[in-house]
């Protein structure tokens, strides 16, 4: 009922905002791309825009290492980021071992991030089908998105252009590791339609025993441009099957790096998703925009190295309906310009727990989870160099879970417990207040406040088997952001230094085997960007981050020691990238790059018990890409000194100098041959 009065209470906020404006005269194109950010600026935030010219700089670099490159976003891997790719988490200003859940991806808006803990597959994307991305850092985007936003959001579009020429093209990549792929990209132009299809098959050995993948997508698009709007449709299948090497203990790390001890592991998911979108122009200022998508995962495991029940047979369906109208108007002689709308999200979840394949079910977890939440994000032209933003959701959440604990299964050993049945329901907000204000016609300066919110998930609360009860608090932060940006013709910047507070971090309590609140947490950091036309033929870019997490409360969970001052794991303090992109002729670019990143806590280490830590380490990569008539060609040299390194290990909490690692890959050569037909 509270929820009720807020949304009316909101809506006539809206109602009344409207209905004072005046006449106005602002261009608004009859089409924009079909995506909250694509045309929605959110005043005094750093955001990083990604468009197709710079991923065909790396083509063959996966999405996720793309994003590593930029400030502020970190890439870890499991199973090995260049030789596979899946199982990849992105970290965006400091979030950690958390990090899969704490910073929100999009595919045209609609939330890819699952009920459970599962990563984001990137290989099911085609990098073919990708349009732009967008990306906002910190809680800049919770008032858009919703929970789950807090480190950042990334939103992946593939709208086809309504303009683009007709396309029929493959691509053939082979490399190290026995790396193969094939991609088919077909685009067609007819009168007011565009018709896209995309396919990708992959295979690879992987850099690792035991390590290999095969990955198939298909994504077809469909999209109809009429006199007041659009429609957009997508229809997409993909399929993974792959091997998962165990991790590597301090001593095999040196003396077997590429070795395995689980040769049955696996980890294999199937799944598809359709989506629709509209954008109908209502008037010359008003234009009503729809998104709606039914996604559908089933995803099967066994993993005899971890902790019984090993197997794990799981399916989760989601609907999202996302309409929203964007709104010019003049508010009190001020250019204002609104976007408004609903988020309604339903996910169902079904989970077998079991020994074996065709064992009994151990456990077997029930759940779903909704949201229906109404927010509003609004840009006020105070001045012609003065932009004020503000925003406000109101998202309800509702959950319920409930587990069957068979005693009959073969793995029931006496001690495991029957989680209690939950069903919550919880009412949260997110707000933002930003400012840009133009020093200049080369400087802006912005600053940006504003909070955000993480709602438990089903695997936050079902996590681990310690404990029977699956009550879990909300996480929320409240962040400050301040920066620059200077563009002129052949330079730009853009740095911004940052705090973010945590209260209620969700976290993994190592010695109680479940997920926990952590009371409170800081981060802080600087980021920067540069990039830099040296000469027609030369351009440099360069991005720096210098980031700190800490906890600054005190004992946590059944931890015994004080927690306030340490480091949150994972964080690496400092990173470089920099990338030169020299043109040697007119058909031939050589892309050289390097990454320094500094040395981490490992994961399970909060109480930093551990005096070894992930190590730091310089890596080279180099690309030459070449175009003669319907013929493009890429080798590229990833690890070129091939370092010895990995991004990601756990460490014990009682025996010093004792940790597990997964060791990312060594030299990798990879080339790659698109022809147009």
């Amino acid at each position: 009922m509270n929820f009720i009065k807020y949304s009316f209470f909101y809506i006539l906020i809206l109602f009344n905002t409207s209905i004072v404006a005046l006449d106005v005269t602002v261009n608004i194109p009859i089409y924009e791309p079909l995506s909250k950010t694509s045309s929605t600026s959110i005043t005094g935030s750093s955001n990083i825009i990604i468009d197709r010219k710079d991923l065909e700089k790396y083509e063959n670099t996966s999405i996720h290492d793309v994003l590593d490159l930029e400030s502020g976003i970190k890439n870890r891997s499991i199973y090995g980021s260049n030789s596979s790719g899946s199982k990849s988490t992105l970290d965006i200003r400091g979030m950690g071992a958390q990090a899969k859940s704490n910073v929100l991806l999009l595919i045209n808006g609609q939330r890819l991030n699952n009920i459970d803990m599962s990563e984001i597959d990137f290989p099911s994307i085609p990098k073919e089908s990708i349009d732009r991305i967008e990306i906002f850092k910190g809680n800049a985007a919770s008032v858009l998105y919703g929970d789950g936003a807090i480190g950042g959001a990334i939103n992946i579009i593939t709208n086809p252009d309504i303009n683009k020429e007709s396309i029929n093209e493959v691509l053939v990549k082979n490399g190290t590791f026995n790396n193969r792929e094939l991609v088919w990209n077909y685009s067609q132009k007819l009168d007011k339609y565009s018709f896209n299809t995309y396919f990708n098959h992959t295979e690879t050995d992987g850099y690792r025993d035991e390590n290999e993948q095969q990955q198939n997508n298909i994504i077809s698009e469909l999209k109809y441009s009429g006199k007041n709007g659009d429609h957009f449709f997508t229809i997409s299948f993909s399929e993974q099957i792959m091997s998962t090497p165990s991790d590597r203990s301090q001593d095999q790390l040196f003396n077997d790096r590429r070795g395995s001890d689980t040769p049955d592991d696996y980890i294999n998911s199937e799944g598809g998703s359709i989506l629709y979108g509209t954008d109908y122009k209502l008037s010359d200022h008003i234009t009503f925009i729809l998104n709606s998508s039914f996604r559908l995962k089933d995803s099967y495991s066994d993993l005899q190295s971890t902790s019984s029940p090993s197997y794990s047979d799981s399916s989760m369906t989601n609907y999202q309906f996302t309409p929203r109208i964007k709104h010019v108007t003049n508010f009190f002689g001020k250019i204002l310009k609104s976007n408004y709308g609903l988020d309604l999200q339903y996910a169902d979840y079904k989970s077998y727990r079991k020994e074996t394949k065709n064992a009994i079910p151990l456990h077997v977890y029930d759940a779903w989870q909704a949201t229906q939440s109404i927010y509003a994000q609004q840009s006020i032209y105070l001045t012609n160099t003065t932009t004020l933003g503000t925003g406000l959701r109101l998202q309800r959440n509702l959950i319920a879970i409930g587990d069957h604990l068979d005693v009959n299964a073969p793995d029931y050993a006496g001690w495991q417990e029957e989680h209690k049945t939950l069903s919550d329901q919880e009412t949260n907000y997110a707000v933002n207040i930003g400012l840009d204000h133009a020093v200049n016609k080369k400087s802006i300066i912005y600053g940006r406040l504003g909070n955000g919110f993480r709602y438990p998930n089903i695997d936050d609360r079902i996590g681990g088997s310690g404990g029977t009860s699956l009550e879990l608090n909300t996480q929320t932060t409240k962040d400050f952001e301040i920066g620059s940006k200077f563009a002129s013709n052949n330079f730009s910047s853009n740095v911004s230094t940052y705090i973010i507070e945590g209260k209620n971090e969700l976290a993994y309590d190592t010695d109680a085997f479940e997920n926990i609140n952590i009371n409170s947490t800081r981060r802080y950091g600087i980021e920067l960007n540069i990039k830099n036309k040296i000469s027609d033929k030369l351009n440099l870019t360069n991005n720096f981050t210098f980031a700190k997490a800490k906890y600054i409360s005190g004992d946590q969970g059944t931890y015994a020691t004080d927690f306030k001052g340490n480091d949150v794991p994972l964080v690496p303090q400092y990173s470089i990238d920099t990338s030169l992109e020299w043109k040697i002729s007119e058909f031939t670019k050589i892309i050289p790059t390097i990454k320094y990143q500094d040395d981490m806590r490992m994961e399970s280490d909060d109480e930093n018990f551990q005096e070894t830590k992930v190590p730091s380490y310089v890596k080279v990569n180099m690309s030459i890409t070449s175009k003669l008539g319907k013929f493009f060609s890429t080798l590229s040299i990833n690890n070129i000194f091939n370092e010895k390194y990995h991004n990601y290990a756990v460490a014990s909490s009682s025996t010093q100098g004792a940790y597990n690692a997964y060791p990312e890959p060594g030299r990798e050569i990879i080339f790659g041959v698109r022809m147009k037909f």
